[in-house]
């Protein structure tokens, strides 16, 4: 038992049953399995070995696992708590602050779980941006004074059927008299 340091407690039962069958040899008998020893090596009372020995040392889930009551000590207050998380309200302390104002008795880890599993109620927050102002500077000329230039590379074709790219550059000249 002392390789594996594993808590689980499944691991820990069958390697126990494991040494005492090496020990034991020919003569082991699970039905006759030393509980006083077993409890001895695992920690465990006798009590809790006799109840696994009725299940051939196997590990079940305890008979309520995953139940739920219909109704706790938050479910008066739910339609509250929705409420002031669809506002945007997620601090558990006013929460609190509110349903106790209504009667609540419960605690505060009590309005945090809830809060965690309702987070899909709260709003996105909203990001604020900076206003940029205007991008553009505006300015005026006189028709001709002014021009747009740009450049890029463009395909030629020739009459042989063979093409080759050519850098271009354009000017205009703008006789529109302002600019964006």
């Amino acid at each position: 038992m002392n390789e594996n340091n594993s808590n689980d407690l499944q691991t820990i039962i069958t390697q126990v049953i494991e040494e005492m069958k090496s020990e034991q040899g020919d003569k082991f008998d699970i039905n006759r399995i030393n509980l006083a020893e077993m409890e001895r090596r695992t920690g465990m009372t006798r009590a809790q070995l006799r109840r696994l020995k009725k299940n051939d040392f196997q590990i079940t889930p305890h008979a309520l696992t995953g139940r739920k009551a219909d109704t706790t000590i938050i479910s008066g207050y739910t339609g509250v708590i929705d409420d002031l998380l669809k506002k945007g309200v997620s601090n558990s302390e006013v929460i609190l602050e509110r349903i106790q104002e209504q009667g609540f008795q419960g605690s505060l880890t009590t309005v945090k779980r809830y809060i965690q599993s309702h987070k899909y109620l709260i709003p996105p927050k909203r990001q604020t941006v900076a206003p940029q102002g205007n991008r553009g500077r505006r300015y005026s000329s006189d028709a001709g004074e002014s021009y747009q230039m740009d450049w890029g590379f463009v395909n030629v074709d020739t009459g042989d059927g063979t093409s080759y790219k050519v850098a271009c550059f354009a000017m205009i000249c703008e006789t529109v008299s302002s600019f964006v």
